[in-house]
């Protein structure tokens, strides 16, 4: 009897704490009050992209990043530009184009007073970036460009070497 019930239990305990993956086609952004709803979609799906190693053949990647893209597009609260710096950093890697603009939505959601500040987005999505990129379990190659700015950060001049 005990057995059972502690399966029972163990059951109900895993099936309650699972995550379930936010169905993004579902999400609606046609008013401005369903982008300001889907504001919590968009920090789930670029947390989930920062967060985990990266497989070219990840559907969930793919529709995370494509929500984030749309997020992005359609949000009236919050400016996103890709700056000369983020294409040179970019150069030749599409993938970290699409961790670079999770690591944006990331910062403006997480940091209201700061997302105005185009340098402060920058600095903090690159910082964001430079660490999932450092991280080798994430499966992500580096440019030069990008290289060269993990050494600035570890040297505590990555901010000079943006500008």
């Amino acid at each position: 009897m005990k057995k059972a019930l502690f399966i029972v239990l163990l059951f109900a305990c895993s099936f309650c704490f699972a995550q379930s993956r936010p169905d993004y086609e579902k999400i609606k952004l046609e008013t401005k009050e369903d982008v300001r709803a889907a504001d919590t979609f968009a920090l789930v799906a670029a947390n989930y992209l920062l967060s985990t190693p990266y497989d070219k053949n990840s559907l969930h990647r793919l529709e995370a990043l494509q929500f984030i893209i749309k997020w992005m597009e359609a949000t009236p609260d919050y400016s996103f530009t890709l700056e000369a710096v983020a294409t040179k950093i970019m150069k030749g890697n599409d993938d970290l184009l699409g961790l670079y603009m999770a690591a944006m939505t990331k910062y403006c959601l997480e940091n209201k007073a700061g997302s105005k500040d185009e340098k402060l987005v920058r600095l903090n999505a690159i910082t964001l970036l430079l660490t999932y990129c450092e991280n080798e379990n994430n499966n992500m190659k580096m440019t030069k460009h990008l290289k060269k700015l993990s050494e600035a950060k570890a040297n505590g001049k990555l901010e000079e070497e943006l500008q």
